[in-house]
């Protein structure tokens, strides 16, 4: 097991730096990382296109880690004590309750962490203390654009389960003393990963949860960055645009000329009733009429 100090945090940046806005230039700087990434080009259509695909698949992954470090930052600025990418122990006994018929009755209730029991990891993304209430809570930040793979969302909804119910108390022991209660639970920020419901926190909910404006922060970053894509977009379909030849409208069809002026139009033949009686046709042949 690692303590605090042990682990390799990610500094989060001070909003008060030199730099005006460091969240929004990540967030430039990541369009420009993707621009230039190398990509493979697809037969099918033109080079700029191909890249312009790769461009923003590369964005879209590079836009979640900024959700979690726009969530930790306007956290921090809330007063709560904010650490990153933590690698949390989770112990037998945690996980054996998870699978337990008793879990409902006691899945709010606290057990102390033994150190002599770990069973597995979790990566927190963020762990946000508030000592001022004296709780504390381990997240699992994910941009939520897709559903998560299904062995690995059940892998994950199993141990964040357990890391609940010890979390407080490996805190307790790392120093954090204040803290006497804890949970854990995915940040979905889009709400596309497929988490359960009552372990799952959607951007909808992020501000009324923390009590503190989390989603404006995010979303301040977000723009930043797709008016990047837009400026890189215009600049990479340009040379497109000069060269191709534009569509030739279609032209109208003309409308069909009456053929019978001055009388009725005789009446539209419609789609037979199927599944009614079966008729059978016959021919009367008059004299004279007959095949030969």
């Amino acid at each position: 097991m690692r303590s605090f100090h042990q682990t390799r945090f990610e500094p989060i940046a001070n909003s008060n730096s030199a730099t005006a806005d460091p969240l929004s230039e990540a967030a430039c700087q990541a369009v420009k990382s993707s621009l230039k990434a190398e990509f493979r080009p697809d037969p099918l259509f033109r080079p700029e296109i191909s890249k312009l695909f790769s461009v923003c698949t590369s964005v879209a992954i590079r836009h979640g880690p900024l959700i979690e470090r726009a969530i930790a930052e306007a956290l921090e600025c809330n007063e709560l004590t904010v650490l990153r990418n933590v690698h949390v122990p989770v112990t037998h006994g945690a996980l054996a309750v998870v699978t337990s018929a008793k879990y409902e009755q006691i899945a709010n209730q606290q057990l102390d962490f033994d150190g002599q029991d770990i069973a597995d990891f979790v990566d927190a993304d963020i762990i946000a203390i508030d000592e001022r209430r004296k709780c504390a809570g381990a997240f699992s930040v994910k941009r939520g654009g897709g559903t998560a793979g299904t062995k690995k969302r059940t892998s994950d909804d199993r141990l964040l389960r357990a890391l609940g119910f010890t979390l407080a108390s490996w805190l307790r022991q790392q120093g954090y003393r204040m803290v006497d209660s804890a949970l854990a639970m995915v940040i979905d920020y889009y709400g596309q990963s497929g988490f359960p419901r009552d372990i799952t926190l959607d951007r909808t909910e992020l501000d009324d949860f923390f009590e503190a404006p989390i989603v404006a922060e995010v979303e301040r970053m977000t723009q930043a960055m797709r008016a990047a894509i837009d400026a890189e977009t215009w600049l990479l379909l340009q040379p497109i645009l000069r060269t191709m030849t534009p569509p030739v409208p279609k032209k109208p069809l003309a409308a069909p000329r009456p053929t019978n002026r001055g009388r009725p139009n005789p009446p539209r033949r419609t789609r037979p009733h199927w599944g009614g009686e079966a008729v059978t046709l016959t021919r009367t042949f008059a004299a004279g009429d007959r095949r030969s």
